[in-house]
Formats: structure tokens, sequence, C-alpha cells
């Protein structure tokens, strides 16, 4: 007869043989706390139960890891849905996931190959917990090639289980997984609206560990997994969109300021320069006159881009409202501002646009006024201000010049 351990809070008696339902059985009740023990007879067990030596007696293993799995599936779909409507923070979504299906399925890894768009055979591998042991798959683009279980998988849209790759490779990856010590697998299709965005893979660094089981677990969690990738993304794009000039894909005019504003409250708490320059393209009306709206439109993006190129990747580039545009630069003293609108100002002057002129033979160049927080200065109109009396400078003697306030 199992004797109860008195340093044990609670224990569970196990009767039967199955070896599967057994192992499943002991992982569900450790999980839960139990001291697990095998009693070798029904009667046993029951005497054992009425003597107060153990908490919980299960007479059929099988029946019992079903419903828990069940009951957990449900429990963990629970929570998933209620962290999607809270959150649209894909981040925050990933762990919670992560979370929720290392309560109900083992895994030593698992991440997800997300399709970039319809049209293209790349995706992007996001790694939602760390590999276990150490597999090399390193987060970044990946091919979604013919011949591949992901690529079987999101082109079939149905999910697939290696249960001992040392006895299918029936995949081309299936020897490098090997090699790193993967012996099963999972693979789930992210299926939104009909179309796959991707797909979700598990690893298992122990053979046979993936069944019917575990797919009947995890397919209603990676139906709510998609779900809740396809609202992030479209929030996303929606927060994208309402701060990006949609000619330029710079930042609009309000995100310029609600950048700026940030940027000023850290100067004044930190004591951190910081400037601003304001550029005005020469002659740009003239252009537009004579080129046609297409081609000032088309010379407006082409500025766009000159301008993130000629920036720092810490600086913010924004279209201010029609030809102008500001260019905030964090920890950027007036010196330093002054060099890189100068900067600027040159690459303006050398680009391929100057061999299309305004109608009265004039280049595309930029005017650009330079301003650094004062400690005069008590809002960011104060800093724009300065910044454009500087720029009407640069305007006024002729354009093509940089001015400093």
């Amino acid at each position: 007869m199992p004797e109860h351990r008195e340093d044990e809070s609670k224990t569970a008696l196990i009767v039967g043989d199955g070896v599967g339902s057994i192992l499943r059985l002991r992982e569900l009740l450790t999980r839960q706390g139990f001291l697990v023990l095998q009693a070798p007879s029904t009667q046993e067990a029951l005497d054992v139960l009425a003597a107060g030596h153990a908490e919980l007696v299960v007479l059929d293993a099988g029946s019992y890891v079903t419903l828990q799995q069940r009951a957990y599936r449900l429990t963990a779909v629970n929570r998933l849905t209620g962290v999607i409507g809270a959150s649209f923070d894909l981040s925050e979504v990933y762990q919670a996931f992560a979370t929720e299906v290392g309560r109900l399925v083992h895994y030593d890894r698992m991440g997800l190959i997300l399709r970039q768009n319809d049209a293209d055979l790349e995706g992007r591998v996001l790694r939602l917990a760390p590999d276990q042991p150490a597999t090399g798959w390193h987060e970044g683009v990946f091919a979604i090639e013919e011949g591949t279980g992901v690529g079987w998988v999101m082109a079939q849209q149905r999910p697939h289980i290696e249960q001992d790759l040392a006895e299918s490779k029936q995949f081309t990856e299936d020897e490098s997984l090997l090699k790193v010590g993967i012996r099963a697998c999972l693979r789930l299709p992210l299926i939104v609206k009909g179309g796959v965005i991707g797909c979700l893979c598990m690893d298992s660094i122990t053979p046979h560990r993936y069944g019917n089981q575990e797919l009947e677990l995890m397919v209603p969690l990676s139906e709510q997994l998609a779900i809740a990738i396809e609202h992030g993304r479209l929030f996303q794009e929606s927060n994208r969109l309402a701060m990006t000039d949609e000619l330029t894909d710079l930042f609009n005019h309000r995100h310029f300021y609600s950048q700026l504003e940030q940027e000023f409250n850290r100067t004044l708490r930190y004591g951190h320069p910081l400037s601003l320059i304001m550029l005005d393209i020469d002659h740009f009306k003239q252009y537009n006159d004579l080129n046609g709206h297409l081609g000032g439109d088309e010379a407006l993006h082409r500025i766009a881009t000159l301008l993130v190129n000629s920036t720092r990747g810490v600086d913010i580039v924004a279209r201010y409202g029609g030809d102008e545009f500001g260019i905030i630069l964090p920890e950027t003293d007036l010196q330093q501002a002054l060099v890189h609108a100068e900067r600027i100002r040159c690459a303006m002057e050398c680009d391929a646009l100057k061999v299309q002129r305004a109608s009265g033979g004039e280049r595309l160049t930029a005017s650009l006024g330079v301003a650094c927080f004062g400690p005069d200065m008590h809002q960011v109109e104060d800093l724009v201000r300065v910044a454009d009396q500087a720029l009407y400078r640069s305007k006024a003697a002729g354009g093509n010049q940089t001015s400093a306030a």
C-alpha cells in the first residue's frame, strides 16, 4: 500500500495500466501540485482514500486526462479571448499565448512564421519562447519554400504532425532539425477569412510528443491566435495611417507636433539639447506649374526619401505642410544641427532633380532654418517660431541656404 507522505499537501493515486494515459495524467496532476503514486489495485486505492491518506483517486486515467484537457482548453481559450479583447499589443498577446499553451502542451521551442504579404513567399520568424535547447533558429526573414513543413501546412491549410523526425524525414528541413536535437514537430496554419497568414510551429526534443490529443487542444488556440494577429495588424495599420502623410510616407503634421512635444518635455526635464530644422523647397510652385501636380507629387516623394536618407535614425522627419518639412534632432546642439542641415542642403543641390528645372530655369533646392532649444522657450511653438524665422531669412537671401536662429 502506498504510504502517505507527511511533507506533501496533496496525494493522488492512479489505478490502471495504460502507459500513455498514465504518463499524461502524471504530468497534469504534477502541474496541479499533487504527489502522484500508482496503486496496484482499485480496492487498495479506495482503502487509502478512505483512511484519509490521499486526496484523489483516478480509476480511469484516459477519461480523466481527456476531461481535464478539455477543461483546460476551454479555460485557455477564454483567457486568450480576454487578452485579445483587452489589448491590441501583439507582444502581449504572444506572451499570453505562450503561457497558456505551456499549461496544456509541452514544447521545447515555439515560434511563428508570419507571411509578409499575400504575394510574397517570405515570412518572418518570431520566437514565442526561448529555445530549449538552443537550436540556432534565428528571428528574421524565412523563405517559405516548396518541400518544407511550413510551406506544406500553409499551402494545404491543414495541420501536420511529425511524431519522430528520425523515422519520417518527410520535409527538407527535417535533417537540420534532427541535428539540433528536435525529434517531434507540430505545425498549424493560421487562417483568417479563408486566407493563410502564417504558421504556428511547436517542436520537442522528445519523439512521439505530439498526437491527436495535442492537436485537438491546439487547433482552437491557434484560431484565437490568428484572430489576434489580424486584429493587431489592423490596429497597427490604422495607427500608421493616422500618423503618416499619405503622399510622402513621412510623419504628418499632427504626429510632428506630438513627437516634438515629447522631445521638448524631455529637454525641459533632463536638460539635454534639442534642435529643429525647418525646410522649404525653393521654386516649388513654378516647378509644379511646369510639370503638373503629378510631377510635383513625384518630386515631393523623392525629396522625402532624400531627407530620410540624409538624416540619422534617431531624427524625426515630417511633412509639415505643402512643400515644407520639419526635422526634429534629439540630443543635438546648434552647431551639430547646422552640420546636419548643410548635409541635407548639399544633398538637395546635388540631387538628380536639378536637371528638371522650373519655368524660369531655376533648380529645385532647399532653404533651411535651424534653431536650438533655449532658456526663454516655454512651449514647442516657441522653438518652431524661431526655426521658421531662420528659414525666412534663408528664403529672403535667395534660397539654397542654411540660416541659424
